[in-house]
């Protein structure tokens, strides 16, 4: 669950608990059902399994964001999954309200609840760059004994309820990685909540009421929503992936070509402690490629 004050913006997104969190779920343990064998362009996609969700274990054992019951003493499945640049997604489908819990090969719980409004009751989980390696899953149930069956599907295309044609071209392009952009940290007071807090970035997965003291101060949860697609870099004037629409200058500060921005009408990681007045408006190089990374903003 969201913090009290903030449920009411979002219904459950993909949510992220770092390794550190509570681990009762026993993820050493040999699966119930299959361990199972994927190398990255496998056929059918999606390949899939039917099963049984539930159990009598708290799925919030693996972390405060993750919801219904699941089986605590061994997974419901092992993916032994060799990656490429393709997404690799996790979803579940069902007639009951299914959760779903993994533990990936970095060694972190990853949990959903209700993906999307297209999804219904169907949890789902996806990688925009996954590690290779060993992904421990859980089905749980969203209501206590409850033992309801529940097919899960394993793609490197999006969930088929997301109307997006199996085999499209779209899928299968290699996806957008994040490593151009500076996160931050997470000293933000909503950080870790499923949320983007950040005001750099807009989409389904940012809060509808960020302010500029979050900038930069939520960076697990705006990388994750971001490798995911659910959020972008703003367009509104603020942080924007364009920057067409700045008035640059030229590079005839002395500080030029140093690798910070030096022009005082900026902010952010990127840009000197320093600046002085007589640099505005020339560091265009320094601060233009820094502001298309999300490193600086207009004040």
């Amino acid at each position: 669950m969201l913090p009290a004050s903030r449920c009411a913006t979002l219904v459950a997104l993909p949510l992220l608990c770092l390794a550190g969190s509570a681990q009762a779920l026993n993820w050493q343990a040999s699966p119930l059902y299959e361990t199972i064998e994927l190398k990255s362009g496998f056929e059918p996609d999606p390949h899939q399994i039917t099963l049984s969700a539930g159990g009598s274990a708290a799925a919030s054992e693996a972390g405060p964001n993750c919801s219904g019951f699941v089986n605590g003493e061994q997974p419901d499945l092992d993916i032994n999954f060799d990656a490429s640049q393709y997404p690799l997604t996790l979803y579940v489908e069902s007639a009951a309200d299914t959760t779903l819990v993994v533990y990936d090969p970095n060694g972190n719980w990853h949990c959903n609840d209700d993906y999307s409004t297209a999804s219904g009751m169907n949890p789902a989980l996806q990688w925009r760059s996954p590690p290779s390696g060993n992904y421990n899953v859980w089905v749980g149930s969203y209501t206590s004994g409850e033992m309801p069956q529940a097919v899960v599907k394993i793609s490197e295309r999006d969930p088929e309820w997301t109307d997006v044609a199996s085999g499209g071209a779209a899928n299968s392009a290699p996806v957008q990685n994040s490593e151009g952009i500076e996160w931050g940290d997470n000293t933000s007071q909503w950080a870790n909540d499923g949320e983007c807090d950040d005001p750099r970035f807009t989409g389904e997965g940012a809060h509808s009421l960020n302010v500029d003291e979050d900038r930069y101060h939520d960076a697990v949860d705006c990388r994750h929503l971001y490798e995911q697609g659910r959020i972008t870099l703003a367009s509104n004037g603020d942080t924007v992936s364009s920057s067409s629409d700045i008035q640059w200058g030229d590079n005839t500060s002395q500080w030029s070509n140093d690798g910070e921005c030096d022009d005082p009408r900026f902010a952010g990681p990127g840009v000197h402690d320093l600046n002085v007045d007589e640099d505005r408006y020339h560091d265009a190089v320094d601060c233009q490629r820094l502001y298309e990374q999300g490193q600086i903003y207009l004040k």
